[in-house]
């Protein structure tokens, strides 16, 4: 089953196994090219199923579970007087912190550097091997400040060095609950010391391999490896569809928000005395935001609660912000007369009290949870739980069945159907579904965790043999300066990064600019006010939030040559800060260089997450990183603020494998700030520069790089894009340009070569030079419609000097609703001049040319 979903969609065209299997080849060399150090490179390997679909001999197996990092420091390079060993073992923070007496903790060593004068040299904070548990430690985030400046914190010489950001519980005392007919569940009571301390217990790994235990879930799934959005063909085994659920509760009506709003078009109540209107989409020519009210669930103002939102289903949250009617629920109620759900019948009140439901938006644009009351109102025997908490997770509502039917079969098309949409969902955290291997349960009334060890052997087998960690620190590093006077100068290397907690229940989230996107301001290194900052050569593995987070001011900060591996949001994420529509004052993130990163296995609480997120972020630069295995787009650009970003030589394929109506990478560009990029400063955004990148789309992906709305200024340029649409200008987006590209689609939804947009006059974008193959369309209509173009007149659209390649030879443009053949849009319109078609060449030729691409790269 697992081969014929893969390879089903080569039937829906002209793709070959061997063209599939000759890129999926190459983006395997293009890795090994870029990361020779991390060869044979057998997770990528494995990812792009080289050997189940295509038979090629795989490279040795590396070693179960993650490949830690060692150290580099060794004691005759520095001054001894210039460093801090820190021991968690032999150390005591009474000690000097010399190499024969060293502390115990980190935040002491940091501590006692901050108190040096030593100008502008460096200092060193070196971590001696084995396990340094945060979470143990009565401040837990390791605080940094101006004073701390000019240090470096890495890993001793050859030493494995993990930063824990869990509390252990060594020493429980086990006895069996539940051993017999196949049962395996154990109970301990936490000692009382422990019991404030443990966060609700929202995550559990083993200390030895770091192994993940699961909340008690139903359905029962494996939260690393299984695919339970849109795109996934099992969704329906490891979670439960919208069809069965009787209805999600909507919420009261309540206060508006507080609008805040101007139109751009003009210098009349214009706070910029700048004029905005080069968008066909009038009302992103307007600012506007909401803030409180209603959407007092978010943090800080929302386009999405304004009065002017607009896009693709903006319609839904303009109602809910300006009726006061939020469509995100507070309860739900479940069809427990259906066979799946007639268990939910035998779940006790006090036990499905805490329970999360984790549920799909309809659209699969991201994941929102929800936390079950305990104040006394459920009734699991009639399916009805009242939520207590959740719904910030996403920045948008969800669509309700009179608003749009077609987003779910089961819809009363007749009758006023106001029932609310979602995607599917599943439940955890209820004591019930304690029934499989590697699931637990934490008691906090009776403070006893029930557990059900992953083990092997035949027969009941206590966990009495091993120790556990809890999550309970978020920000393991934190850094904490202003802008007059940041943190400068710090490095974090060759160390090995785990257990940071889950953030999915703190109400710490907002929404950042004008895309889907809700954000909590949170990641295990937490950067604010600070400058010339290098985390390099690190391992992020099983964080269960962002793992580097940039907020405020910062500048120059340098990500490079890290792995980040199962995490639950994003690995990078820069959110800056603007006063409304204003970033002038400078409190964002730019300048920020993320190099040679190995991003795999995210996302797996939050789906809308990516290998990189930026808002009100400028200049960054996204060189040679390596990104896959996503649920959602790899990159991800929620608005344009400033632009000047560069998107370099990265390789990404397996991302949206849960979800569809995105790319690869993801840009959004509907609400404008006033910047100073450019001089003077302007509501234009500089060009942001995406080149030599190689990008797979397969799964839900429908371009390599998806130009959403309102997105402007995106020069694309010599890329190979592969399972891709070609360019992508949606709802208002302008001066844009796609050149040198070369594009080889396989059947999705039609949008071929090129789909674009309504202009206004002198402000369109520019698609020139590309070479485009059509391998076929799911309606033999469009195997020959290479383009659509709203307006094909050439002052909306530049075309020309393109090379289409389709299945009958035949090449035809959609021009607004006609659609005519190359020669009649070159004589009628005078554009897409010197452009050709022809027939699909032969798997070989098409390889060959992807060849010629990538060895232009540099």
């Amino acid at each position: 089953l697992r081969l014929l979903l893969l390879i089903a969609p080569l039937c829906w065209g002209q793709s070959s196994v061997e063209l599939e299997c000759g890129m999926r080849a190459r983006m395997y060399q293009e890795a090994l090219r870029l990361f020779p150090e991390r060869a044979p490179l057998r997770d990528t390997f494995d990812a792009l199923q080289l050997d189940s679909v295509c038979g090629s001999s795989p490279p040795p197996a590396a070693a179960p579970g993650a490949q830690p990092v060692r150290g580099v420091f060794a004691p005759a390079s520095v001054p001894a007087e210039r460093v801090y060993y820190v021991d968690s073992t032999h150390g005591h923070d009474a000690n000097p912190g010399t190499l024969a007496q060293p502390l115990a903790t980190v935040q002491r060593a940091l501590d006692l550097r901050a108190k040096r004068q030593t100008g502008e040299q460096l200092v060193y904070v070196v971590l001696r091997g084995g396990t340094h548990f945060l979470g143990a430690a009565a401040a837990g985030t390791l605080h940094l400040q101006p004073p701390h400046s000019h240090t470096s914190v890495q890993a001793f010489q050859g030493e494995e060095v993990w930063l824990s950001g869990g509390l252990p519980l060594p020493g429980l005392q086990w006895k069996p609950y539940n051993t017999s007919q196949g049962a395996n569940v154990w109970q301990a009571p936490l000692p009382p010391a422990l019991r404030g301390r443990l966060n609700g217990l929202q995550t559990l790994f083993t200390l030895q391999g770091q192994q993940r235990l699961q909340r008690a879930r139903f359905p029962n799934a494996d939260l690393e490896t299984a695919q339970w959005g849109f795109d996934s063909p099992l969704r329906d085994v490891y979670s439960v569809p919208s069809s069965k659920v009787v209805a999600w509760h909507r919420p009261p009506p309540g206060p508006q928000p507080r609008y805040t709003y101007f139109d751009l078009t003009s210098t009349h109540n214009n706070p910029s005395g700048v004029v905005k209107n080069n968008s066909a989409m009038p009302d992103y020519n307007h600012f506007g935001v909401g803030e409180g009210g209603v959407c007092a669930l978010w943090d800080g103002p929302s386009y999405w609660c304004s009065n002017t939102s607009a896009g693709g289903w903006a319609f839904v949250d303009k109602d809910a912000a300006t009726s006061g009617q939020l469509q995100l629920p507070v309860g739900i109620t479940l069809n427990v007369s259906d066979p799946v759900l007639q268990r939910v019948k035998g779940w006790t009140t006090h036990n499905a009290a805490g329970a999360v439901f984790h549920a799909w938006h309809s659209q699969s644009w991201f994941v929102n949870m929800f936390n079950v009351s305990a104040q006394g109102r459920n009734d699991p025997a009639q399916g009805v739980f009242y939520f207590a908490d959740g719904g910030f997770q996403g920045g948008r509502n969800w669509c309700s069945c009179d608003q749009c039917s077609y987003a779910a079969s089961w819809c009363n098309k007749q009758a006023n159907d106001t029932r609310l949409i979602s995607g599917n969902f599943y439940v955890e955290n209820v004591f019930e579904e304690l029934d499989a291997p590697g699931e637990y349960f934490y008691d906090e009334a009776t403070h006893t965790l029930y557990l059900w060890p992953n083990a092997t052997a035949a027969g009941p087998v206590s966990p009495a043999s091993l120790t556990f960690v809890v999550p309970v620190v978020t920000e393991l590093f934190q850094f904490h300066g202003t802008q007059q006077q940041p943190v400068r100068d710090f490095s974090i290397s060759h160390l090995n990064f785990r257990d940071s907690a889950p953030t999915y229940m703190t109400r710490r989230w907002g929404v950042p600019s004008g895309g889907d996107w809700a954000l909590c301001k949170s990641g295990a290194i937490y950067i604010q006010g600070a400058a010339e900052i290098a985390v390099h050569h690190n391992l992020f593995h099983r964080l269960d939030a962002n793992a580097v987070f940039l907020t405020g001011y910062t500048r120059n900060v340098t990500i490079a040559e890290n792995e980040f591996k199962f995490i639950g949001s994003s690995a990078v994420a820069s959110w800056g800060d603007t006063q409304l529509w204003d970033g002038r004052d400078g409190n964002q993130p730019r300048f920020t260089a993320v190099y040679k990163n190995y991003m795999h296995e995210l996302g797996l609480y939050q789906k809308q997450s990516s290998g990189y997120f930026q808002a009100k972020t400028a200049a960054s630069n996204l060189t040679a990183n390596l990104m896959f295995n996503l649920p959602r787009a790899a990159v991800n650009y929620n608005d344009g603020f400033g632009g000047a970003n560069v998107l370099h030589r990265n390789l990404m394929f397996s991302t949206c494998r849960q979800s569809g109506d995105h790319g690869d990478t993801n840009t959004w560009d509907r609400q404008p700030f006033f910047t100073d990029m450019r001089s003077p400063a302007s509501w234009d955004p500089l060009p942001t520069t995406i080149t030599n990148n190689f990008i797979i789309a397969n799964y839900g992906a429908s371009q390599g790089v998806d130009n959403d709305d309102g997105s402007s200024f995106y020069h694309t340029r010599n890329n190979v894009f592969y399972a891709a649409d070609g360019f992508k200008m949606d709802y208002g987006g302008h001066q844009s340009e796609f050149t040198d590209n070369l594009v080889i689609t396989l059947p999705y939804d039609g949008q071929n070569c090129l789909n674009v947009a309504s202009f206004l006059p002198g402000l369109g974008d520019t698609y020139v030079n590309n070479t485009c193959l059509i391998m076929g369309c799911r309606s033999p209509d469009c195997d020959d419609v290479v383009a659509h173009v709203s307006q094909c007149q050439t002052e909306y659209m530049t075309l020309g000097h393109n090379t289409y390649y389709t299945l009958h030879g035949n090449v035809s443009i959609s021009c607004g609703r006609d659609t005519l053949p190359l020669q009649q849009v070159q004589a009628t319109y005078h554009n897409d001049l010197q452009s050709t078609g022809g027939k699909l060449p032969s798997d070989k030729d098409i390889l060959a040319l992807a060849d010629a691409w990538l060895a232009s790269f540099c």
